[in-house]
C-alpha cells in the first residue's frame, strides 16, 4: 500500500465537526481496509475461453462474486427466474417492498441474500406476490433460432419473450457460431453454498470506517451498497477526488474507490453488498455479500431493515438511494489538462468485428513474438495495433461504439502507464471531428476525473486526453478479460527515442532468448497469461502520489 504524506491535506477532513473527528477520520484512512471483488467461475478460464472460441457464446455468466477471496453462491428463486433481469419490479413496486417498519434480525451463520429475503416476504404478502409476475416464463432452450452473418442468433419475434434466467441467474447467450446453439453448452446449474463470507470489524468507538473497493473481476461490472449507512467517496483510482455521498458506488472492471463510512448507527452488523446488474447481452443478476461488523457485544446477528437496503439483487438503486456520479469527481487538488487543442486526435471505433473478435480500432491485438519495447527488433513495433505518439504531446482519443458492431454493449477502457482526464461521454456518436469543435456542454476542461478506466457507455463514445510524458508501450484495452483475449486492445508507444536506455537500464535480457519462469521483467510477462493476473495486482494498489 503506498501512503500519501502525512503533510498533504485529505479531501474528508472538512467533514469533521473538530479536532477529535478530524483524528478519528485519518485514523481510519490508516487503517482502511481493501477489498478485491472477484466475479467467481468454477470452471477454469482456459476451459471458459476454448468453449467460447468454439461455439462462440460469450461466457458473461459466473458463479458467484468473491470479496477478498470469500463468499458465497446463493441460487435465486424460480420467481424472480422468470421475472427476467428487471425482476418483474416496477419502481412502485419497489417502494411497496421497502415500506416496513419492522427491523429483522439473521444469525451470521445463516444470512439470506435480498433474494431469499424477498422471496420470503412474496410468501408472506400476497400484493408483492402478484407484483413479481413473471415477464415470460418461455424456455430459452425453446426459442426459435435464425441464423444470419455467420451466427446464430435468436430470431427479433422471439427474444422479447425469452426473458427468463438460467439457474445462475444468466440470460442465455445471444450468439452462437453456425452449427452450435444452446444445447452445445454444459448444462447450466446453480447449487447454494454456505461457505465463509467476509467480515469487516470496525471500532464503534472510533466512529469511522475506511474501504478500498477494487473491482479485480473478469466480466462484471458491480454496484456496491452497505445497508443503513451512506458511503463518502473521497479517492478514485488511487487519486484525491472532490467527496461525493452515495448510497450506491458502481465500479468498473479495473477501477479503485476508497470510501469513508460513519459509523453512526446502532452498534451491530449490517450487510455490504455487492451485485451486478445489467449491461447489454451481459444479463445476470446476482449478488453477494460482505459483513460490517462494529457491535460491542460479540452479537452475531444481522440488522436488516428494509428500509434501509439501498440495492436491489439486480443492482437497481431504490428510490431513496443516490448513486455515485462519475463525471463529478473532480480532482481534490485541481489538475486541469492542457485547454489548448491537442497535438495528436485519435478516433477509435470499437467494434465487435467477428463473432469471437472485438477491436479497439480496426484489427485485433495479436501478441507479438518479441515484446513491442524492444523497437523494430519486435514484429509489432509497426503492427497496425502499435500506434506512435511524439513525446511530451496532448493525446485525445474519441472511442465510439461501431455502429456496425455485432454487440454495441458498453466497456470498461483501461490505460496502462497514464492517468487521463476524462472529458466527456455520451449515446451516440461523437458528432464533430475533434474534441475543439464541441461545446462546453459534452466536454469539459474545467475539473475533468483524471483515471486510468473509464466507461465507454452502450450505443455511445468516451473523449479521453492524456499527455505523452512515460516512455514507455503502453496498452490500451477493455477490462472484460474475454473481450480483451479475443483483440481489444492497442499499444500507444511514446519516448521511443528513451526506450532503449530504459531497458539497459532494467538489465532486461537478450529479447531474442526463451525466459526461465520467474525471470521475466514485467513488460515481457506473456501477456495472454501472467500480465493480466499482474495488472489485477497492480490496480488493487491504491497510491496517492
Amino acid at each position: 500500500m503506498i501512503r500519501p504524506a502525512p503533510s498533504r491535506r485529505r479531501p474528508f477532513e472538512d467533514m469533521a465537526a473538530g479536532t477529535v473527528e478530524r483524528e478519528q477520520l485519518l485514523q481510519a484512512e490508516r487503517d482502511a481496509v481493501s477489498i478485491l471483488l472477484n466475479d467467481w467461475t468454477h470452471d477454469l478460464s482456459d476451459t471458459i475461453f476454448s468453449r467460447y472460441f468454439e461455439t462462440g457464446a460469450f461466457p458473461s455468466c459466473v458463479d458467484s462474486i468473491l470479496a477478498n477471496g470469500l463468499g458465497r453462491v446463493e441460487c435465486l428463486p424460480r420467481y424472480m427466474l422468470d421475472a427476467g433481469p428487471g425482476l418483474g419490479l416496477t419502481d412502485e413496486v419497489n417502494a411497496t417492498h421497502h415500506d416496513h417498519s419492522a427491523t429483522m434480525t439473521t444469525s451470521v451463520m445463516q444470512m439470506p441474500s435480498m433474494a431469499r429475503r424477498m422471496e420470503d416476504s412474496a410468501e408472506n404478502n400476497p400484493h408483492d406476490q402478484m407484483s413479481m409476475s413473471p415477464m415470460s416464463t418461455t424456455n430459452p432452450s425453446e426459442s426459435t433460432m435464425s441464423t444470419t452473418g455467420g451466427m446464430t442468433m435468436p430470431s427479433s419475434d422471439t427474444m422479447g419473450e425469452s426473458m427468463s434466467l438460467g439457474p445462475r441467474g444468466c440470460m442465455p447467450p445471444m450468439m452462437f457460431r453456425p452449427g452450435y446453439d444452446i444445447n452445445s453448452l454444459p448444462a447450466e446449474t446453480c447449487v447454494n453454498t454456505t461457505s465463509e463470507q467476509l467480515v469487516i470489524n470496525a471500532n464503534a468507538s472510533q466512529g469511522w470506517l475506511a474501504l478500498n473497493l477494487v473491482n479485480s473481476g473478469a466480466v462484471s461490472n458491480l454496484k456496491v451498497s452497505l445497508d443503513s449507512h451512506s458511503m463518502h467517496v473521497y479517492a478514485a483510482d488511487g487519486l484525491y477526488v472532490t467527496p461525493q455521498e452515495v448510497k450506491v458506488l458502481e465500479i468498473a472492471l479495473g477501477q479503485r474507490y476508497s470510501v469513508m463510512i460513519e459509523l453512526d448507527q446502532s452498534p451491530g452488523n449490517y450487510y455490504l453488498r455487492f451485485a451486478t446488474y445489467p449491461n447489454g447481452d451481459m444479463q445476470q443478476v446476482l449478488e453477494g455479500q460482505a459483513i460490517v461488523s462494529y457491535s460491542t457485544t460479540g452479537n452475531d446477528t444481522i440488522s436488516v431493515d428494509p428500509m434501509s437496503v439501498w440495492m436491489l439483487t439486480n443492482g437497481s438503486a431504490t428510490q431513496d438511494a443516490n448513486e455515485l456520479v462519475e463525471s463529478r469527481l473532480a480532482p481534490f487538488e485541481g489538475n486541469r489538462p492542457p485547454t489548448t487543442a491537442a497535438d495528436v486526435t485519435r478516433f477509435f471505433n470499437i467494434n465487435q468485428t467477428d463473432i469471437v473478435t472485438w477491436v479497439v480500432d480496426q484489427y485485433p491485438y495479436a501478441e507479438p513474438t518479441i515484446p513491442i519495447i524492444y523497437g523494430n527488433m519486435s514484429d509489432g513495433w509497426n503492427a497496425n495495433t502499435t500506434l506512435h505518439s511524439p513525446t511530451n504531446s496532448t493525446v485525445d482519443i474519441v472511442m465510439n461504439v461501431a455502429n456496425g458492431s455485432l454487440d454495441t454493449m458498453g466497456h470498461p477502457m483501461h490505460l496502462h502507464g497514464h492517468k487521463f482526464w476524462v472529458l466527456g461521454s455520451g449515446s451516440g456518436s461523437f458528432p464533430y471531428q475533434s474534441v475543439a469543435e464541441a461545446p462546453p456542454s459534452l466536454i469539459n476542461l474545467d475539473n475533468p476525473p483524471y483515471r486510468d478506466t473509464a466507461n465507454l457507455p452502450p450505443s455511445g463514445w468516451l473523449a479521453i486526453r492524456y499527455i505523452t510524458d512515460n516512455p514507455g508501450a503502453w496498452i490500451l484495452h477493455c477490462h472484460i478479460q474475454w473481450h480483451i483475449v479475443s483483440g481489444m486492445a492497442v499499444v500507444l508507444v511514446e519516448g521511443e527515442d528513451q526506450l532503449d536506455a530504459l531497458i539497459r537500464q532494467g538489465n532486461s535480457p537478450d529479447p531474442t532468448t526463451p525466459l526461465k519462469s520467474g525471470t521475466a521483467p514485467s513488460y515481457i510477462v506473456n501477456f495472454f497469461g501472467s500480465l493480466i493476473v499482474l495488472g489485477t495486482m497492480l490496480n488493487a494498489l491504491v497510491a496517492f502520489p
